[in-house]
């Protein structure tokens, strides 16, 4: 990755923590966090199924199984490229359904809170519009996608909603309720650069190993901070979105 691409992604973090922290000054942030009767146990429980997500994360690069679930979602042209990320975080996000099953959980115990539902989404909105405005394509979005870029979009959407609904959903909140707030959402950033690893190994030398997986870990932490204000996986969903669509147009 070029220095002006990183340069440029940081900068983005640096707009989004900055819009997150202003909007979340309003007192519609103001709702009761999450919180489990069972703090060690469900910690315990989402260390666990974090481990599970990345065993999975290395069988899945490593051997046949990438290319066989890849093909389950064959997504057209330029976003083709996509499949495989897809197909991990939708067969990771499966793991998260069993364990909110068998623990007789609520959705909203993964990070879809409906009373944050609301200013949730005005802070993903407003940090998507950010988001297109940093990276200078204003022009592109207004100008109109073409259909391949609109299958790019919904492969960037499922991405985003599985890994945020995994990392900052079910694992950081619970890791939070029961280590703190600050280091359920370090090791929910150390758990999502773990299980992004295999996917940046097969992909280039070592210093971009070093480099991408920097870059995954800054962005985990970042997500992981937006949810943090936020109280919803909706916030860094939709920014998530966003950022990953707009590689289409590089």
């Amino acid at each position: 990755m070029y220095t002006t691409s990183i340069v440029a992604l940081i900068t983005e973090w640096l707009g989004v923590i900055a819009v997150t922290w202003l909007l979340s000054l309003s007192p519609r942030f103001r709702h009761p966090p999450i919180g489990f009767k069972y703090a060690r146990r469900d910690g315990l429980v989402a260390i666990t199924l974090a481990l599970v997500v990345i065993l999975f994360s290395f069988l899945f690069a490593t051997g046949k199984l990438g290319g066989m679930l890849g093909g389950w979602f064959p997504l057209p042209g330029v976003a083709a490229e996509l499949s495989r990320p897809l197909a991990l975080a939708v067969f990771s996000l499966l793991a998260v359904g069993v364990a909110l099953l068998l623990r007789g959980q609520p959705v909203r115990s993964a990070g879809w809170n409906g009373a944050a539902t609301g200013p949730a989404l005005r802070v993903g909105l407003a940090l998507a519009l950010l988001t297109i405005f940093l990276r200078n394509r204003v022009m592109d979005v207004v100008n109109g996608i073409s259909s391949e870029e609109a299958w790019y979009l919904l492969g960037a959407f499922g991405i985003a909603f599985a890994e945020e609904t995994i990392f900052r959903g079910y694992i950081q909140l619970r890791l939070s309720w029961w280590l703190g707030d600050a280091q359920g959402w370090l090791v929910a950033g150390l758990a999502y650069a773990a299980w992004r690893l295999p996917l940046i190994l097969s992909g280039g030398s070592l210093p971009a190993t070093f480099i991408g997986l920097g870059l995954v870990l800054g962005q985990g932490l970042v997500c992981g901070w937006l949810m943090r204000k936020s109280g919803h996986v909706l916030a860094p969903i939709l920014y998530r979105t966003m950022s990953l669509w707009l590689n289409v147009f590089v």
